[in-house]
């Protein structure tokens, strides 16, 4: 098995909260169902290079690896693909109508902490960044999605099989990195 995390790709549009708190709603919810606001989490649209050269219009726009933010064509094949692991939370703000951020629901135990190589907060036991993974063998239940329970603002994590099917979609911005394989 293999556990991948998105990566940025390379001249293609992002999407970003318009203030700390819209980011706090989507990270802070953890493993919980966000509720339905009165308002959809708004964001701003980045069409544009620093030095003012158009980024590429694509299916999941750049938000973060905390999270994915998809229009519909990319929405109809992760559905499916996600289930009941994800919630589709709208967003406002951008030039698409219909754009979600995917909030990953399923939380998982399953990072070898004994065995990562793992950056902590001083002081204390909360993590800050995971510079090598190694899960357990649990992680074969985690699903198509997860994020650590261990580290519920952190990244989402893609299985392998998640991952071809999102890339065998013909989807555009998406790239991933695999962190981990059960054969290494």
């Amino acid at each position: 098995m293999d556990v991948f995390v998105p990566s940025v790709p390379a001249g293609s549009e992002w999407v970003v909260t318009d203030d700390w708190r819209e980011l706090e709603k989507m990270l802070g919810a953890g493993a919980k169902t966000i509720p339905l606001w009165k308002r959809p989490i708004r964001a701003l649209h980045v069409g544009e290079s620093d030095r003012g050269d158009p980024l590429r219009v694509v299916d999941v726009p750049w938000m973060g690896s905390h999270g994915l933010v998809v229009k519909p064509a990319a929405r109809a094949v992760m559905e499916p693909l996600f289930g009941d692991a994800v919630q589709f939370v709208r967003i406002s703000g951008t030039p698409y109508p219909q754009l979600h951020y995917v909030h990953v629901l399923r939380h998982a135990g399953v990072l070898d902490e004994a065995r990562s190589e793992i950056v902590r907060f001083s002081p204390g036991p909360d993590i800050l960044d995971i510079e090598r993974h190694v899960f357990l063998p649990a992680v074969a239940e985690a699903g198509p999605i997860f994020k650590l329970a261990q580290m519920p603002r952190g990244k989402i994590y893609l299985s392998g099989t998640a991952v071809d099917a999102l890339l065998g979609s013909s989807l555009s911005g998406l790239e991933f990195e695999k962190v981990w394989s059960s054969d290494a």
